[in-house]
């Protein structure tokens, strides 16, 4: 095992890989940090929210589709350039050889996220925002990216010991990606509407949306980060008069508390415990099949 993880983490440092993801991400989070300084930002509260937002939709996005691909290509392209061949001659287990394979992708990502994380707290200190108190919430919202990366490296992995052609494996990989990103949310959530009790409150809302998603969704690794970061905030109603030409209207609106992410990991426990259950699924779906495969 420690000879498949020296070798998969010497290949990403050779390859650059790791400043390459770390170098992705940052260049993701330049457009959030040029909001802040444009709009005034500078309370810590606001910058965490705008870094949330932009973690759950691009970086998200980006990040999992790059995770995928790197998994999809981990296992048939060496086949094909005759790597593991080279790696079994040597006394190396399969098992030994794919497990540490995916710890070192896993130390790769979870480098590459650490130093991110302390570019980001510099990036926000370069827009005049206070960092002592949201610093934790940064360390823990990559710590969710990096679960939810693992989980679709997962994916990539039982991608690429099924499908021998890495060119192949590509393709597959991105539309399995859409299909769990875009198109199986969109149907649950366009059913979870449809069943949606009338006059929800919105925190009742993303209560039901959290159910829906899983029940429904624990296979998707976005699906369960979007969850868990819609629980960063709590929704409370608040009850508002206004009085329009001598009359008086009362009306409910919503006062939005930020709960942070410590809180919304808790109170969305089951989804973050899926993304690592379901990381071991994928892994041990992608190992049997390992195990079993043609090495010619």
């Amino acid at each position: 095992m420690f000879w498949g993880f020296q070798l998969e983490f010497m290949k990403g440092m050779r390859t650059k890989k790791l400043w390459a993801i770390m170098a992705i991400i940052i260049a993701l989070y330049i457009p959030a940090f040029y909001y802040m300084k444009q709009e005034g930002i500078t309370n810590e509260l606001e910058a965490i929210a705008a870094i949330i937002t932009f973690s759950s939709k691009t970086a998200l996005f980006f990040l999992g589709i790059l995770a995928i691909v790197f998994g999809a290509g981990a296992i048939n392209k060496e086949i094909e350039d005759g790597t593991i061949r080279i790696a079994l001659s040597k006394s190396v287990t399969r098992l030994g050889y794919i497990l540490g394979k995916y710890v070192g992708q896993l130390v790769v990502f979870g480098v590459a996220l650490l130093l991110t994380s302390f570019v980001t707290l510099a990036g926000l200190q370069w827009v005049g925002v206070s960092i002592s108190k949201i610093t934790s919430d940064v360390f823990l919202l990559n710590l969710l990216l990096l679960l939810t990366m693992l989980e679709f490296i997962a994916i990539g992995y039982i991608i690429s010991t099924f499908v021998r052609s890495s060119g192949t494996s590509l393709g597959v990989a991105l539309g399995v990606f859409f299909l769990l990103y875009i198109f199986l949310p969109a149907f649950v959530m366009y059913k979870a509407g449809e069943h949606a009790p009338e006059n929800s409150s919105m925190q009742e809302l993303l209560d039901y949306k959290a159910d829906y998603y899983t029940k429904y969704l624990f296979y998707s690794p976005s699906s369960q980060f979007s969850v868990i970061l819609d629980a960063v905030n709590d929704y409370k109603e608040v009850t508002k008069t206004v009085e329009i030409n001598g009359e008086t209207h009362t009306y409910t609106d919503y006062k939005v508390e930020y709960a942070g992410i410590d809180q919304a990991m808790k109170k969305r426990a089951v989804n973050v415990a899926l993304l690592v259950v379901m990381t071991l699924v994928y892994l041990g779906i992608a190992t049997w099949r390992f195990l079993r495969m043609d090495m010619r």
